[in-house]
């Protein structure tokens, strides 16, 4: 078989294959680029603190520990700026000798940080389509469907495929390289399959760039531990400060360092988000600094909760290449690295890629009909064609 005919099977089937992935991922992905201005909008009485000072954290995560028992604080997102609420992620606790439960609950706990009143909370795992858990169950279904680790790989490999896919579409939409340019037009007065074959290739030709960047960081985040160790022997990684702390004989659950005097320890910068853990009994502190990419503090802190020593202080955007690239995945998947345009830009890829989705059903059903037709009238039953879309 002929290269070019090739490769429109491999476009044709893994368009086929998959465009169900595909479009539900575009969907989502574009919602989700919102997922902190829809939510407030949806449940304000969540996130709407009182007005006054901020209480110590420990207070907070009390009051969330209070409200929800039988869990640990395992992630404690603290305001951003003035009004927000802190949020404090709940891990259940394992029950020695008993098998950890199969489908856990992981609360959301919102907490007013001027009364630590617990304001609302919701179960992040849960299928939840009202307006309460609307975002968080969009978040879980856009890596996983809401089916779990293998469907988590699955789409994995849907990204890596898709990657392959970017490198054949190319290919396919210059037929000739003396009208390279027309590859990228999209004919003002043409009308019906023109007009789809038109958005369908040269819109892809145009959002190209962003399209491939969204199959990348989706395989690193679905993927992360293969991806991590691919990048590693490329470019090696720097260690995690917390990653040579030996773990606990028994995890430490009530450290002698308590959380607010581990965030003192923070000083003058502004504390993003914290964890703890028990296991090792280090702090992991998220500090705001200029040299973040992002929204989100990219300054690591890790503090020894037994005796209050800091054990490591990096910023999360500098070490070897293989450091930076991993940095970057978050915010450009997020389209955050480029604030406001970035975010805009990837709504409209994923819009886009719901768009090309359809496009390119149409172009297969269009090809398939008039195949079928013109079997009809021979009164031969044609074989598949693999010629191209136009």
């Amino acid at each position: 078989m002929r290269l070019r005919p090739a490769l429109v099977l491999w476009h044709r089937w893994f368009g086929l294959l998959g465009a169900l992935w595909l479009f539900l991922l575009g969907a989502t992905g574009s919602v989700l680029v919102f997922y902190e201005e829809i939510d407030h909008g949806l449940n304000a009485d969540w996130f709407t603190a009182s007005p006054g000072s901020s209480l110590p954290v420990s207070r907070m995560v009390g009051a969330a520990l209070e409200a929800h028992p039988g869990n640990r604080p395992g992630y404690i997102d603290l305001p951003d700026e003035p009004g927000d609420v802190v949020t404090v992620y709940l891990e259940p606790v394992a029950t020695p000798g008993k098998p950890p439960v199969a489908s856990p609950s992981y609360w959301q706990v919102f907490v007013d940080p001027a009364t630590a009143r617990v304001l609302g909370a919701r179960d992040a795992n849960a299928i939840d389509l009202s307006r309460r858990g609307l975002m968080s169950f969009l978040y879980t279904f856009h890596y996983s469907l809401h089916l779990g680790r293998r469907m988590t790989w699955l789409l994995g490999l849907v990204g890596v495929v898709w990657i392959i896919d970017h490198v054949v579409s190319a290919v396919l939409s210059f037929p000739s390289a003396a009208r390279w340019k027309e590859s990228f037009r999209i004919r003002r007065r043409a009308a019906g399959h023109k007009r789809v074959f038109d958005l369908h290739r040269a819109g892809g030709l145009w959002l190209f760039p962003l399209t491939l960047t969204l199959a990348v960081t989706g395989v690193y985040f679905n993927w992360y531990e293969t991806v991590i160790a691919a990048v590693d022997r490329v470019s090696p990684l720097t260690e995690r400060p917390d990653a040579a702390v030996p773990a606990l004989t028994t995890p430490l659950e009530n450290p002698p360092v308590g959380l607010d005097q581990a965030l003192a320890l923070a000083g003058a910068a502004r504390v993003d988000s914290l964890s703890y853990n028990p296991a090792k009994g280090v702090y992991w502190l998220r500090l705001f600094d200029p040299r973040d990419i992002d929204s989100n503090g990219g300054r690591w802190l890790f503090v020894d909760a037994r005796s209050g020593a800091v054990v490591g202080d990096r910023h999360m955007n500098e070490g070897s290449a293989g450091d930076i690239f991993v940095a970057w995945q978050f915010p450009l998947h997020s389209g955050k690295a480029f604030g406001w345009p970035g975010r805009i830009a990837i709504f409209l890829a994923g819009i886009a890629l719901c768009t090309f989705v359809v496009t390119g059903l149409m172009i297969w059903w269009r090809k398939r009909s008039a195949r079928r037709e013109a079997g009809r009238r021979s009164g031969v039953r044609p074989a598949p064609s693999v010629a191209p879309a136009e």
